[in-house]
């Protein structure tokens, strides 16, 4: 049961970063500036609504999940964590005016979750 929660946090988790993702392009494309996507709302709302609570919510099935054994939950983190930090490569590689401490920290995030990923993965190896 425990399992089948975390997974279905990630997955949600997963959700929140696609759209996120997505909205941030649509964002580039339809303006320069980049303030508003298909979500009307500002960027840092935007941040704090869809990948902090993407990040709180893998954190949270990862704890979940902690002792018990599943590889959906250790590939659904380093995805996560993967898709975080592609996003904070492809933004700095585009917009080199991007606040560093914004870029550095949530980079930070992503290599997070990939060590959580790593760590569930040696956690399932042991078992």
């Amino acid at each position: 049961m425990k399992t089948k929660i975390s997974v279905i946090l990630l997955f949600i988790s997963l959700a929140l970063l696609i759209i996120y993702g997505a909205d941030v392009m649509f964002a580039q494309s339809a303006s320069p500036d980049g303030k508003s996507g298909f979500l009307q709302m500002d960027h840092a709302i935007r941040g704090g609504v869809f990948g902090a609570g993407a990040v709180i919510l893998s954190i949270i099935a990862f704890a979940i999940s902690l002792k018990e054994r599943s590889t959906l939950v250790a590939v659904l983190l380093l995805i996560n964590g993967g898709l975080i930090i592609a996003g904070m490569v492809g933004m700095a590689s585009q917009d080199g005016t991007s606040e560093s401490s914004t870029l550095y920290g949530t980079t930070g995030l992503g290599i997070l979750l990939v060590a959580l990923g790593v760590v569930k993965v040696f956690i399932n190896r042991k078992k």
